[in-house]
Parts: C-alpha cells; structure tokens; sequence
C-alpha cells in the first residue's frame, strides 16, 4: 500500500466517525514502536496534507519496568517527537510498586497507570481526543484472550474504534489503525524508513500478550485456519451487530419495566423483569447499573449473575454489589439499583492551605497548584474569557477572601457554577457532569472564607469570575506533582 492511499484510509476512518475537524488537539500515545510511531507520522502528514491545523502532544509513559531499555526508550520517542516538532509530555510510573502494594497483573497495572496518564496530559493539553496505535491483530489477540477467559458477548466485539477514556469522561480515546493489519503498518515504516524499537517484554512469554501473539496465534494458523485472524475479527464484527440489536430491544424493555427513577436512582418490577428472555434480563440490569454508576461499568458474567438470582429468591432486603460501585436490593417486587457513595457522606480530603502567590503541592490530588498574581486590562479579560484549559482558572483576586484553601467535598456543599442561574450542590453538580462516582472523592474544593471557589478543574463559582472592572487577577494552575526523573534509580 502507498503512503497516500493510507492516508486517505485514515482520513476516510476519521471522517465517518466525524473526527476530521479543524484545530483539534490531539494526545497520542508514543512508545517509539512501529504502530505508534506511524500514527504520529500519520496524524501530522493528514494535518499539513489537508490544512487542518491540528495540534499533536506525544506522551510516554516510562512503566518503571525494564531499566536501561526503557530508558532509552523514553529518550527515543523524545527525538520522534522533536523531529516532528510534536512537544512531548513524559512521566515515569513505578508498575512493579504497584503491583506488590495492590496486586494485580503487571499488564494490568501498567494499563492502567498508562490510561491515566495520558488522560491527565489530555487535561493539560486542553485536548479531547487521545489516540493510541491498536490495530486489526491487536483486536484479534484481544478476542482470543476474551473467549480464552469465558467471556460473554460483549467481550466477543473486542477493542472499541471509539470510546470515552473512562466512563463518563469528555475526552476520547481513538484508535484509527483498528482495521489495518500489523503487516501493513511495518511495510510502510519501513517503506518512509522510519527507525523504531521494538518493547523486548512483546515477545516474552512472561506475559500473556505476548503468547497469544507468538505462540497461541502461530500455532491456530499452522494447525486449524491460515486465516485465524481475519475469522475472530468477523467474530467481533457480528457479536457488534448483535449486540447492537440487544441494546435497542433492551432500551425498549427497560423503559416498561421502571417502577421509580430520582436521579441515579432506579427501581425496576422485577416480576416483569423475570418474565423476559434471560438475555434481555442481562441488557436492561446492565443499563440499570450504567445509569446508577454514572456511565458503562466493565460487569462480568458472575456480577450479572448474581444479580439475576437475586431477582429470583423469595426473600426480601437482600443486595449485592457491583462495579461501579453500584449497590443493587431486592425489596419485595422492586429491584433497586443506586450509587454506592448514597450510603454515607462523601470521603474528606486532607485540608491544605494554598500559598498565594506561590506553589502548593496537594499531595492526595497528584497535583501542584501554582498560584499567581497579574494586573489586567479589559481587552486581556476578554482574551482570558476564552481559556479552554480546564486545569488554569483566573479569578478577580479582589474578591477573594484570603486565606485560600483546598479540602475534599463536605456534605451539603454548594456554589454557583460559572454561568448557572443560580446555586445548587456539589453533589447534584457532579450527577450532572456524569463523574465517575470512584473519582468524586479524589476532586479538590478550593475555598475561602467566602465559600467554594473553584470544583477542580471543572467549574469556578460565578462570583469570583474575571469582570470588566477587574484589575487584578489570580491566575491557578494545576499540573501533575513532580515525577522522578528518567535517570533516577
């Protein structure tokens, strides 16, 4: 395949799905492997072909793993992006730490801390689009590993083209090589020449990935079907298919079978719950956790399940918990589903005290607060106005109450959300931005004498604003704390 002739795939990919808009930021992932690397190189070559003005951020995370090699890495990608005049965001994790304090895969972990990471560059950035490099026999592995596991028919669609990074979350995560083979992805590399490494954990056998990839695959097409991969790929394509169908018949059922509904609370008739197909039951249980939870949960078979017998016994009172956190109860021939965090007051922060102007670390945020003071004129305000980075604020510094502080949400908290009619609380204004209930507890308040101030980094309160007579601002930044550098030990 030709160089253009792939871009033009891409383009048209990105079309369909209503992502070729002009200006738009992008984060992608860069490890400095063939798939990433061309992906960067793809998405700057469809900006400059096409005049889209695109603004590209490269992220690498160093996982802590493989010592020098990684390191190297991380420098390697950084010269990627410096030919490209793509700036480079780097972070250095500690997976193993993790691993051994929490448990878990190292796959698991590392996954994780990766996804997080590149959200909170997407923040920085001011960007709600995060592309990484996935692509057809990427998703092939997946759906192996999937059926490999039990899973049900959800896990047969494999890797999402498009997805919200997390449930709930404004920023996007892409992934444009999905339909494109590996094989197609390293002929073009090494048709522009371009130099790459290769991660040397893709082929150990110390990970589950990379024996599905040079083991189980190999051996499926050598002793069952040449074309393993193109057959679990229309696997995937018609569990979509049918899954789509369920979604639609699910969302018809549901709305017949609610008793009750306040907010992210839903109560279902669970005696004409039970009359239904034991698949739709499934369908309209999970639509009823991913409505209490405040978006789509990763439910396995055994929490379906459990929830299912739940419905069938006798007895009343009884619940269960699922991801989310949802709690689910069976009272009588209701079945109620609500958020976890209805159970008690919200989570305290630890309060600290803000230097202003100066820095402040917020040590159970991951974060630093630099706070600063600037004289300002009209036409400046009206240039402030327009900030689109949720993790920079400027407020009237007149009308703040020193001292200035940061703690986490307390029961009945309210502001003004910055263009809202009026006050309302904390807790509805969280409802309302669909917040992952798991990452309300971890979202900094700043506060003065005078009350909230800024919900961090979603709204301020309308009465610090920038006004047309304001002469001093304050001008807040939050970043990600300081990382140990790449040479550290």
């Amino acid at each position: 395949m030709t160089w253009d002739a792939f871009l033009d795939q891409i383009r048209d990919w990105l079309a369909t799905r209503n992502l070729l808009g002009e200006g738009a930021s992008w984060v992608i992932g860069l490890s400095g492997g063939p798939d990433s690397t061309l992906l960067l190189h793809t998405l700057a070559g469809l900006s400059e072909r096409h005049e889209l003005h695109w603004r590209l951020h490269a992220a690498h995370l160093h996982h802590g793993l493989r010592g020098a090699e990684a390191d190297e890495d991380a420098a390697f990608a950084a010269r990627i992006a410096e030919g490209l005049d793509v700036p480079f965001h780097v972070e250095r994790a500690d997976v193993p730490g993790a691993v051994a304090r929490d448990g878990g895969s190292t796959e698991e972990v590392a996954r994780s801390h990766r996804y997080g990471f590149l959200e909170r560059v997407a923040l920085t950035a001011g960007s709600e689009l995060v592309a990484v490099a996935h692509h057809a026999d990427d998703n092939a592995e997946t759906v192996l590993h999937r059926i490999c596991r039990g899973t049900g028919l959800r896990g047969l669609v494999g890797i999402h083209d498009v997805r919200p990074l997390r449930p709930g979350s404004h920023i996007r995560l892409v992934r444009p090589f999905l339909q494109q083979r590996r094989a197609t992805i390293e002929e073009l590399c090494a048709a522009r020449a371009l130099t790459t490494r290769e991660d040397s954990t893709n082929r150990s056998p110390d990970f589950t990935r990379g024996r599905i990839r040079h083991t189980v695959m190999p051996l499926l097409a050598e002793q069952l079907n040449p074309n393993v991969v193109e057959a679990l790929l229309r696997l995937a394509e018609h569990a979509r298919w049918l899954g789509t169908y369920l979604d639609d018949a699910a969302a018809r059922t549901f709305e017949a079978l609610v008793i009750s509904q306040e907010g992210r609370r839903v109560a279902l008739n669970v005696h004409a719950l039970t009359g239904k197909q034991h698949i739709i039951q499934a369908e309209v249980v999970r639509r009823a956790i991913a409505l209490a939870a405040g978006g789509e949960q990763d439910l396995s078979f055994g929490n379906i399940e459990a929830i299912l017998r739940l419905t069938g016994d006798p007895a009343s009172g009884k619940e269960v918990h699922v991801p989310g956190p949802v709690v689910v109860r069976k009272q009588y021939e209701r079945l109620e589903f609500r958020p976890l965090e209805d159970e008690g007051p919200a989570v305290a922060l630890e309060t600290v005290f803000v230097t202003c102007p100066g820095r402040t670390v917020l040590p159970q945020l991951g974060f630093e607060l630099l706070a600063e003071v600037h004289a300002v004129d009209a036409e400046r305000i009206e240039a402030l106005r327009r900030n689109t980075n949720r993790l920079e604020e400027w407020l009237d510094f007149d009308r703040v109450r020193q001292p200035v502080f940061v703690r986490g949400r307390h029961e009945g908290d309210r502001f003004r959300p910055l263009g809202n009619p009026g006050a309302k609380t904390i807790g509805d204004f969280f409802g309302e931005q669909k917040i992952d209930p798991q990452m309300r507890a971890r979202i900094g308040i700043l506060c003065d004498q005078g009350g909230v101030l800024w919900v961090m980094p979603w709204r301020i309160d309308e009465r610090a604003k920038l006004r047309p007579t304001t002469r001093t601002a304050l001008r807040l930044v939050l970043t990600p704390a300081a990382v140990r550098p790449l040479d550290a030990p």
